[in-house]
This record gives structure tokens, sequence and C-alpha cells, in this order.
């Protein structure tokens, strides 16, 4: 994936999401935890989340495999104010998107697939 190559590209798509589904922001890190493209508000910072992310996600792959289950689709973190979803991208990046409380985990799951494709696309 040239992630690193089509960062103006995927910023746009990102951007257009959050704009069209009334999203608070959506993050691309690697698995390190390095953030690599993402359209947040200002006063989310961006290194923080995306090491969040990652070892979340870690975190996330370490129990599946304990309970014996295979594959982690997504995480769902579900708060008072809103949602945060973490979505394994190919293995080697996360995306983390940051709702409102008042967007459907339906429409969530239907826009973190839709990202998730595009970005498989890149």
């Amino acid at each position: 994936m040239s992630i690193l190559k089509k960062q103006d590209e995927i910023r746009e798509r990102f951007k257009q999401v959050v704009r069209e589904n009334n999203l608070d922001g959506i993050l691309l890190a690697d698995t390190e935890g390095l953030p690599l493209v993402s359209y947040l508000d200002e006063d989310v910072d961006e290194e923080t989340i995306a090491a969040s992310s990652a070892a979340i996600l870690s975190a996330g792959l370490i129990t599946a495999g304990d309970a014996k289950k295979r594959g982690l689709n997504e995480i769902i973190i579900d708060t008072e104010d809103g949602y945060l979803v973490f979505v394994p991208i190919k293995g080697e990046f996360v995306l983390g998107i940051i709702t409102p409380k008042e967007t459907k985990l339906g429409i969530l799951r239907l826009i973190a697939k839709e990202v998730e494709d595009f970005l498989e696309k890149v």
C-alpha cells in the first residue's frame, strides 16, 4: 500500500467522509502507533490517538487470540459522548473513527467498511 505517496488523496477522502457523515474525525496509523494521515478536530491530539489506536488494536488481537477467536474485524469503544471505532487494515495499519453519540452503529460500520475499501485500493 502506497499510503505515504497518497497522503493528500487520503486526507481529502477522510475530510469528505467526516463532513458527509457528521463525524468527529478519522485517523490512519501504523501498527506501531505512528500517525500517517488524519482529519481530526483541532483539539484532538493526533499522536496520542494514533499511539492509543495501535495499543488498543494490539490488546484486542491478543485478547481475541486468548479467547480462541480468529480474526479481529473491529473494536468499538462506547463513551458518554460518542464512539471510537478501530479497524485493522491489511495487518499493517489501524483506522480510527471518532463519532458523536447520535451516530448509529450500523451506519458507523458501513462508513468504516467504505473507508477500509478505499484504503485497500490506494
